[in-house]
């Protein structure tokens, strides 16, 4: 009788933990096969430039940090890739640092061309750090000539598969 009570009370439990399980995405932001949203993308000299002003060219939209050392190590190994290939995709880098004096020195020290790197002046509070629900997880989005996302953390190994 004492295993039989035990037994019906860990099925019980089973079945009343088993409705609180997620089945829908995790709240990650934006998800391949939708359109990325269009954002404001402000240079190094607080020029202006709009994501969509990309439309009709392939983009590798990548969200990283000074401080961040494995974003750091992707923006630079996605740029280099793109760069040294012959693909006609075009790289946007945006940057979640508020102070721009520390982005322009680790983009020198990376040997990376400020033309397309952006930061954030807000950091992570920004509304594009919110919107794409980043919360301390860096990531990138490969995106079609529509805007649509093709996939997302991408490498330049996956790249070189995808192209």
């Amino acid at each position: 009788m004492k295993y039989l009570s035990f037994c019906l009370v860990s099925v019980v439990a089973f079945v009343l933990s088993s409705g609180s399980v997620k089945t829908e995405l995790p709240s990650t932001g934006y998800h391949p096969g939708e359109m990325i949203p269009d954002i404001v993308l402000t240079d190094s000299e607080g020029n202006y430039r709009n994501l969509h002003d990309y439309k009709g060219k392939k983009v590798v939209v990548n969200f990283w940090a000074t401080y961040h050392a494995q974003s750091r190590a992707n923006n630079v190994q996605l740029y280099n890739y793109l760069q040294n290939s012959n693909s006609d995709v075009e790289f946007v880098s945006v940057a979640f640092d508020e102070n721009r004096n520390v982005v322009e020195r680790t983009l020198i020290v990376d040997r990376l061309e400020s033309i397309s790197q952006f930061y954030e002046i807000s950091g992570t509070g920004s509304e594009t750090y919110k919107d794409f629900k980043l919360n301390g997880e860096f990531r990138n989005y490969l995106i079609d000539e529509n805007g649509v996302i093709i996939a997302m953390n991408v490498t330049p190994e996956d790249l070189k598969t995808i192209l």
